[in-house]
């Protein structure tokens, strides 16, 4: 799996924030998702880096995530109207 700049700022926010990120290969392109008390990213390992990228920015949107969490290049991203 070929990882971007981008996806590996939205995989060390996840670890920051506790979410475990997994690829995995099934029928879907995959999300956020809360099992127990823990979050959990899971991802079609299939998809291009941009796919991937889309799914992080889409959730996150979601999340509640302080400000001083958040590297610059993400804000600038999530800032950027939604494709």
């Amino acid at each position: 799996m070929k990882k971007t700049a981008t996806l590996n700022l939205f995989e060390e926010l996840c670890q920051k924030l506790s979410i475990i990120v997994k690829y995995d290969r099934f029928f879907g392109k995959g999300g956020y998702c809360r099992l127990r008390d823990k979050s959990y990213f899971i991802i079609n390992e299939r998809l291009s880096a941009e796919a991937k990228e889309q799914i992080f920015k889409k959730e996150m949107k979601a999340l509640d995530i302080e400000d001083g969490v958040l590297p610059q290049k993400l804000k600038d991203l999530f800032d950027k109207k939604s494709s």
